[in-house]
């Protein structure tokens, strides 16, 4: 979305020095607002790079592996088994929803126990 507003901001202010005459103030106002965008793309893609360095993910090769097949730049595997925060939240789930359909199974079976001593 940043990147979009980027190339507006970019476009309008080119617009501005192409109307005659060129208007000073509304390329001033939309070359800040470009030089402002770009700033901030900026600082977050060396952001996501310092924490995918820090988190030791490795940088995507030329696509090409070791016997010169083509193939994929990062090894997606190696990367999802790092961090398997899905499949835990996966398995929570699975346990509450058990334990739900143990205490419905105990609770109709102590209604029909209950019938069926009388």
């Amino acid at each position: 979305q940043d990147i979009s507003q980027l190339l507006l901001a970019a476009s309008q202010s080119l617009r501005t020095l192409t109307t005659i005459p060129p208007s000073l103030p509304n390329f001033t106002t939309h070359s800040a607002r470009y030089h402002s965008l770009l700033s901030s793309i900026v600082v977050r893609l060396r952001r996501q790079i310092l924490l995918l360095e820090q988190a030791d993910i490795p940088a995507p090769t030329d696509g090409t592996d070791e016997s010169g097949k083509q193939g994929g730049g990062i090894d997606v595997g190696a990367f999802n088994s790092r961090n398997d925060v899905v499949g835990r939240e996966m398995e929570a789930e699975l346990w509450r929803n058990a334990s739900v359909l143990l205490r419905s199974i105990e609770s109709m079976e102590g209604v029909g126990g209950a019938s069926e001593g009388k």
